[in-house]
C-alpha cells in the first residue's frame, strides 16, 4: 500500500508507513504555511491607511479604526521576529516599526479630531 505521505511502498498488511509513521488510509493534507513576515507587511499598510485616512481628511472615526488595528497588527508582528530563529529579522522588524508608529499617530490625531 502506497504512503499518501510520503510515497513509499509499504506491504498490503501494514498499517503504518514503514517509513514516515503516517497511517496508511488517511489521506495526507500538507500544512500551509504562512511567512511571519507577512505580518510585518500588514501592519505597514494598516499604517499608511491609517495616515492617509488623517492627510485625505476623510471621517476621523476610519482613521481611529485602522489605527487601531494597526496598533494591535504592529505591536503583534514587531514581537514576531524577535521569536523567529531566521538570521534576517532586520527587515521585518523595520517594517512594523513603521507600521507602528504611523498607525499610532494616525489613531491619536484621529481621536483629537474626533474631540
Amino acid at each position: 500500500m502506497k504512503c499518501s505521505k510520503c510515497g513509499f511502498n509499504n506491504p498490503e498488511e501494514a498499517i503504518f508507513c514503514e517509513k514516515c509513521d503516517w497511517k496508511l488510509g488517511e489521506t495526507y493534507v500538507p500544512e500551509i504555511k504562512i511567512s511571519r513576515s507577512v505580518f510585518s507587511i500588514i501592519a505597514l499598510i494598516l499604517g499608511v491607511i491609517a495616515i492617509s485616512m488623517i492627510l485625505l481628511k476623510v471621517d476621523p472615526i476610519i482613521a481611529v479604526v485602522f489605527g487601531a488595528l494597526g496598533l494591535v497588527m504592529g505591536g503583534y508582528s514587531f514581537n514576531v521576529p524577535r521569536l523567529m530563529n531566521a538570521p534576517n529579522k532586520t527587515l521585518p522588524m523595520a517594517l512594523s516599526a513603521v507600521g507602528l508608529l504611523l498607525s499610532v499617530f494616525a489613531f491619536i490625531y484621529g481621536l483629537y479630531l474626533m474631540v
